[in-house]
């Protein structure tokens, strides 16, 4: 969370300069624009901050894979600057109204006023983009969660900046022209660090589980026609598919939809499995079942010729615990290296879990491999 946090403040000190850097170039070049410095002003630092945010996030969810990041990061980041640019203009034009001496304002509250536009600017704008590159986006109430989080989040740390700045401004007040020249940069960074922090945390999808389908799970066709890249491999039933068992396909969904010509239940490589929070999930070669007398024995996640449980994940917020069965732990390996007791293991982001096949046949898989994720990554990535 550091790490995350780090990159955060320090984009948004950087952007946060860049945008002022480049507002004044602009003010120097259009003179007549100096008269309405915050029609320039306000859609740079606007842009420059959602921008910076839409980038750090999208890099911090994928940081092995930067080309792929610069293809998905290409709709939401003109989006960014389209809508950065337009809503900037129009709050900047309505803020140099409130310059007017008419009105009467003093400085500090425009300053507030202003800061606080950048603010909820930034983080609708954010939050929006988000829809172009975020696995759970299409989720109705989580993407109104973040985008309310991001909001208020981004509101109330502009008003707080805003606050830090006039205190900084009122303690130097007796260094007379070099700290007056310094005291917008200065003012911006500090606007574009308590926004990085807010954002760092809203943004933030350790909310979210996933195990991503690897190796083993190759396409193979669904229960209606099986289709594999050995074509003398034909699966004699369901069973021999690893898949979600019916009776928890209401708590394991896939982030993204199947293929239209796949089973809804029938893992596959590729596909991501959301995995429900505070929640124990047991993998094995039985699927989970009710027995006559009511009892519900097997496994969430399916896996065909293996033995009846292999282990359980055990999720968790911050951090998921991987609990091997102590009879078949030899049969699972953590990052490439197999498991030589039963232990329980924490699991972090990226994690490789892989489930060895001991006694596999020719047209079967070896193993069946996937990537633990505690945030999630585009499912195409």
């Amino acid at each position: 969370m550091m790490l995350r946090l780090t990159f955060y403040v320090v984009t948004g000190i950087m952007t946060a300069l860049l945008g002022w850097s480049f507002s004044q170039i602009l003010l120097n070049i259009l003179i007549p624009l100096k008269q309405w410095p915050q029609l320039v002003l306000i859609p740079l630092i606007t842009v420059f901050l959602a921008v910076g945010m839409v980038i750090i996030e999208i890099f911090m969810s994928n940081p092995t894979r930067p080309s792929l990041n610069l293809k998905i990061a290409l709709k939401p980041l003109l989006f960014t600057v389209i809508i950065g640019l337009l809503v900037g203009t129009i709050v900047g034009g309505l803020l140099q109204l409130l310059y007017l001496p008419n009105l009467g304002l003093g400085e500090r509250t425009l300053r507030l006023i202003s800061w606080w536009s950048i603010g909820i600017s930034v983080g609708i704008i954010e939050s929006s983009a988000w829809e172009f590159y975020g696995a759970e986006a299409g989720d109705r109430k989580l993407r109104r969660m973040r985008q309310l989080t991001s909001f208020f989040g981004a509101s109330l740390s502009s008003i707080i900046a805003a606050g830090i700045f006039e205190w900084i401004r009122n303690s130097f007040d007796l260094i007379s022209q070099e700290f007056r020249q310094l005291e917008e940069p200065l003012g911006f960074c500090i606007l574009g660090t308590l926004l990085a922090i807010t954002l760092t945390f809203s943004t933030s999808p350790s909310y979210s589980v996933a195990l991503r389908a690897g190796k083993g799970f190759e396409y193979r066709g669904n229960t209606q026609q099986y289709i594999s890249i050995d074509t003398t491999f034909v699966p004699s039933n369901s069973s021999s598919l690893p898949i979600i068992s019916q009776k928890s396909i209401k708590q394991l969904q896939f982030v993204a939809n199947p293929d239209k010509n796949q089973s809804e239940f029938q893992i596959q490589e590729g596909l991501s499995i959301k995995l429900p929070g505070k929640k124990v999930i047991h993998i094995g070669g039985v699927e989970k079942k009710e027995m006559p007398n009511g009892k519900i024995i097997g496994s969430d996640i399916y896996l065909p010729n293996m033995p009846p449980h292999l282990a359980s994940i055990e999720v968790g917020q911050r951090e998921s615990k991987l609990k091997p069965n102590p009879k078949n732990y030899q049969q699972i390996s953590i990052n490439g290296e197999v498991l030589k007791n039963s232990e329980e293991k924490i699991i972090y982001h990226n994690t490789v879990i892989a489930f060895h096949n001991n006694n596999s046949q020719p047209n079967e898989p070896e193993m069946y491999r996937f990537v633990y994720y505690n945030r999630f990554l585009d499912p195409e990535s």
